[in-house]
C-alpha cells in the first residue's frame, strides 16, 4: 500500500515537472517578435491611387485591390484604417477579409502584406455629363499619415432590368441607357432610339425585338452606340478589346425595322434578323458591327444591308442562311481576328438546315450582293463557305448572285449566273483591321464598283464608277 501511495507521488510529480518544463518551452516559442515604433517606419502600397475608369449611377463596379505591404523585419502595427468620408463614402472597402469603414489596432508580421479590397457606387446627383467622384484611405502607423486615394468616374444613366415594352416608347439621348438582363419589344410595340444615344449592355444582356420593331435612327456626328457596360479593364486587357459582352440585338419575326448611323460592338452576335413576315425587314444603313465573339451579323430572314462594316469576329464576319429576302449594297466584310486562330471562312451562306436527322430547305428569294468587298488575312486562302443543297436534292439551282465584288476565295468565280464582273483577291489594302479601320487604300477596291449609292457610310461622295464596300477612297 505504502509503495502504491510513493508510486502515485512520483509519479504526479513528474508530470508537474514536465508539464512546468513544457510551459517553459512554450512561453519561449510563442514569444512576439517586437512591434517596430520608429517613427520613420511606414508602410509601402502595390498603388497608391485606385483608379475606376467609368462606373454608372447605382451600380456597383468590379473590385479592386491593393496591397498594404510591411517591408521590415519587425512586425508593424498600423493604428487606423479608416475611410475617409465613412458611412457616406461612394467606395466600400474590406481589409483583410473583414468589411468596415474604420479599423484600429492591424498588425502585419514582419515582410508580409494584407489585401485591402475596394468597390464602387455612384449616387445619382441629376447632373447628365461625367462626373468625377474622390475619396481616400487613410492610414495611422507609428505617427505617420499615408493615404491611398480613390477616384471614379460616373455618369447618370437610366435602366432597364428584365424590362418589357409593352407600349411605343421612345430612349432619349440625355443619359446612358444600360440594360441588366434584356429588354424585349414586344408584339406590335415600336422603341424608338433617338441619335447621339449610348446604350450599354450588361454581361449576356440582350435586346429582343419581337413581332414588333426598333427604329434606332441615328445621325451623322450623332450615331447610336451599342456595347458592353465593362469601361473598366479586364486585367491587362482593354475592355474595348474584349468580345463577348453581351448577347446582341435579335429581331425574331420584327416588323419592319431601322438601325442608321450606328455602331455596334464587343457582342456575341451583333445582330441576328429572324425575320419570317413576308414584307417585313431590318433595314441596316450606315451600320458598323466589330468585335463580335460568334458573329457580326446572323440573317435567317429578310434583309437590306446598304454602306456597313461587319467587320473582325470570332468565326463570321457574317452569315446568309435559312432564306428570306436578303440585299447587300456597298458593304465590307471584313475578319482580320487576332484574339485565335480562327477556324471559319469570314462569310458563311447555306439555304437549308437539319434537325433531327431531317434536312429543310430553304431557299432564298433573294440573297444578292452588289459593290461588296469579302476580305481577310492573306494566310487565308479562302474566306467563302457556300453551303448549298446540289441540284439533285433540291430540284433547282440555288439563289446567290454577287456583282462587282471582290472576293478573297480559291472558288471559281466564272459562273456568270452567281458572278457578275468580281475579282479575287486583289488586296484592298485596309487601314488597320487589328483596329476596326477598314477604310481601303490604293488597290483592288478601287473604280470596279457601280454607282448604286451617292454616300459612304461616312457620308463622303462617291465616284462613278465607284469603290467597292462601304469606305470610297478619298483623294
Amino acid at each position: 500500500m505504502y509503495c502504491s501511495i510513493f508510486t502515485a507521488m512520483k509519479l504526479r510529480f513528474i508530470i508537474l515537472f514536465l508539464g512546468a518544463f513544457l510551459a517553459i518551452l512554450l512561453s519561449h516559442g510563442c514569444k512576439k517578435d517586437v512591434l517596430i515604433t520608429d517613427s520613420s517606419a511606414q508602410l509601402t502600397f502595390s498603388n497608391d491611387t485606385i483608379l475606376f475608369d467609368t462606373v454608372f449611377t447605382t451600380v456597383g463596379t468590379v473590385t479592386k485591390n491593393f496591397k498594404i505591404i510591411n517591408p521590415h523585419n519587425q512586425p508593424i502595427n498600423i493604428s487606423s484604417i479608416d475611410l475617409a468620408s465613412g458611412t457616406s463614402s461612394d467606395y466600400r472597402i474590406n481589409v483583410d477579409g473583414i468589411p468596415g469603414v474604420s479599423f484600429t489596432n492591424v498588425e502585419i508580421p514582419a515582410n508580409d502584406s494584407l489585401f485591402v479590397f475596394v468597390e464602387a457606387t455612384v449616387d445619382p446627383t441629376g447632373i447628365n455629363t461625367p462626373l468625377i467622384v474622390e475619396d481616400s484611405i487613410l492610414f495611422l502607423t507609428n505617427g505617420n499619415e499615408q493615404t491611398v486615394w480613390l477616384h471614379a468616374w460616373g455618369q447618370d444613366a437610366y435602366f432597364h432590368n428584365r424590362e418589357f415594352i409593352v407600349s411605343n416608347e421612345t430612349w432619349p439621348a440625355d443619359k446612358p441607357h444600360v440594360i441588366y438582363g434584356y429588354v424585349v419589344v414586344d408584339s406590335a410595340q415600336t422603341l424608338n432610339i433617338d441619335p447621339g444615344t449610348s446604350v450599354y449592355c450588361h454581361n449576356d444582356a440582350i435586346l429582343y425585338v419581337y413581332k414588333s420593331k426598333l427604329n434606332a435612327i441615328g445621325s451623322a456626328g450623332n450615331e447610336i452606340t451599342f456595347r458592353g457596360d465593362r469601361l473598366a479593364s479586364f486585367l491587362l486587357a482593354n475592355p474595348d478589346s474584349v468580345s463577348g459582352q453581351w448577347r446582341g440585338i435579335w429581331f425574331n419575326e420584327a416588323q419592319n425595322s431601322y438601325i442608321e448611323h450606328a455602331e455596334i460592338k464587343n457582342a456575341i452576335i451583333g445582330v441576328q434578323v429572324d425575320t419570317l413576315q413576308t414584307g417585313q425587314f431590318v433595314h441596316l444603313n450606315k451600320v458598323k458591327v466589330n468585335n463580335s465573339l460568334y458573329a457580326g451579323l446572323l440573317a435567317q430572314g429578310n434583309i437590306q444591308a446598304t454602306n456597313c462594316l461587319f467587320g473582325n469576329a470570332g468565326s463570321y464576319s457574317a452569315v446568309a442562311s435559312f432564306g428570306g429576302d436578303q440585299s447587300y449594297t456597298h458593304c465590307t466584310f471584313g475578319n482580320f481576328w487576332t484574339d485565335t486562330d480562327r477556324s471559319t471562312t469570314l462569310f458563311a451562306l447555306t439555304d437549308y438546315f437539319e434537325t433531327g436527322g431531317v434536312i429543310y430547305y430553304r431557299p432564298f428569294i433573294q440573297a444578292s450582293f452588289t459593290n461588296c468587298i469579302f476580305y481577310g488575312p492573306s494566310s487565308n486562302d479562302n474566306e467563302l463557305t457556300l453551303d448549298t443543297l446540289a441540284r439533285s436534292l433540291s430540284g433547282v439551282p440555288p439563289v446567290f448572285h454577287f456583282y462587282n465584288c471582290l472576293l478573297k476565295t480559291n472558288l471559281n468565280t466564272s459562273n456568270t449566273d452567281y458572278y457578275t464582273n468580281c475579282e479575287t483577291n486583289n488586296d484592298p489594302n485596309f487601314t488597320d483591321p487589328a483596329l476596326w479601320d477598314f477604310h481601303i487604300g490604293a488597290g483592288g477596291a478601287e473604280d470596279m464598283g457601280t454607282y448604286v449609292l451617292p454616300d459612304d457610310l461616312d457620308g463622303m461622295p462617291r465616284s462613278d464608277p465607284s469603290d467597292v464596300g462601304c469606305y470610297e477612297r478619298q483623294p
